[in-house]
């Protein structure tokens, strides 16, 4: 989702724990405590997942968390793993296209036996495999001092006429096709409540709206890298996470988002089948769809909670930046990540032969 951290670090502690298990010994002993590790995102984002869920729940629980950051490689890196009888993941935060991957080949454990506060989550972000850990959105960001006021999107078609009038001041997220499809059909005139189910006439006409933008736009690759594009102004629009986009807002960037025909989406918590420590990874789940922490988290970091009571705890200014409350929900489309996770594969391989031509 958002930041990466160097590859290396993550191998090392993955050998680390990979001696240790070699050693024989069950968990828990006086010697070794028991360990969760749990891989996320990394940077700024993960930093703030260790100072309101992970290291309260350490001292509270006297279960040691040790985090990796492998963000976009997490569900590769699971798959080579997956044939070994006992990984060295125990939690994974999830984009929510790999709960559907995942649950066709075997790679999640069942999660609802085990996750006590299953029931308090919205229905939309809780599954027999995958809890969800928070909502969040792209959405249309714009400088409001170098746009022109009469040049202001409000739609994704008025992005891409911005874009064709000023060739490389409009960014678009660019590792993967997930999102780009959609607001592709979007800009092409399709409204949101049409852009599900995805077809293939609907992808050859959403690949055609991108090529008539291809000359005009930049891609970034993460969160920090669009991030900088807007601070430093060198793009004037991009399509951007809302609640990063409040961050800069806060620090001073002179951004407006618009609500409207962003999509929000949710990640998950989810447990490799072969975690070696499940039920404290549960113990962790748990902890984190607490309300309070649950509203500290949303009121930290901008994401929506998945618990609806820690939504009726924020202040009116936290909620009016979160993307899974009214009245900003309902101008949004809701990603469907059960189609990308069954076409995952297929459509990046697609995008991929696209970016290279």
């Amino acid at each position: 989702m958002l930041f990466r951290k160097s590859p290396v670090a993550a191998l090392t502690a993955i050998l680390l724990l990979g001696s240790l298990a070699a050693c024989g010994g069950a968990p828990g002993t006086k010697d070794r405590p028991t360990e969760v590790v749990v891989d996320s995102w990394g940077g700024a984002f993960q930093e703030d997942q260790a100072d309101i869920i992970f290291e309260p729940f350490q001292e509270k629980a006297g279960i040691k968390i040790v985090q990796l950051s492998d963000g976009e490689n997490i569900y590769a890196k699971l798959e080579a793993q997956s044939s070994r009888r006992t990984g060295s993941v125990d939690l994974v935060h999830g984009d929510a296209s790999w709960l559907e991957r995942g649950k066709r080949s075997g790679l999640w454990a069942p999660i609802d036996n085990i996750v006590t506060r299953i029931d308090e989550v919205y229905d939309d972000a809780r599954d027999k495999y995958g809890i969800g850990i928070l909502y969040y959105s792209y959405n249309i960001v714009y400088n409001n001092k170098t746009v022109p006021s009469d040049r202001q999107p409000q739609s994704w078609s008025d992005v891409w006429d911005y874009a064709k009038r000023h060739p490389g001041r409009v960014a678009l997220f660019g590792p993967r096709p997930n999102y780009l499809i959609e607001i592709a059909l979007m800009a092409d005139g399709v409204p949101p409540n049409d852009v599900y189910p995805l077809t293939n006439t609907k992808i050859d006409r959403a690949y055609a709206s991108l090529d008539s933008v291809r000359n005009s736009i930049i891609f970034y690759n993460g969160g920090g890298d669009g991030a900088n594009q807007l601070r430093s102004g060198e793009v004037d629009i991009s399509m951007f996470y809302g609640g990063d986009a409040y961050a800069l807002i806060d620090d001073g960037v002179p951004l407006t988002l618009v609500w409207n025909q962003g999509i929000y989406t949710r990640d998950y918590w989810m447990i490799p089948a072969n975690a070696p420590h499940p039920k404290e990874a549960a113990r962790l789940i748990d902890f984190a769809l607490q309300r309070q922490i649950q509203a500290d988290f949303a009121k930290k970091t901008g994401y929506g909670p998945v618990v609806p009571g820690a939504a009726d705890i924020l202040p009116d200014k936290v909620r009016a930046r979160i993307c899974s409350v009214e009245p900003q929900k309902s101008q949004q489309l809701s990603y469907d990540y059960n189609w990308w996770g069954q076409n995952d594969d297929a459509q990046l391989d697609r995008y991929t032969a696209w970016l290279r031509r």
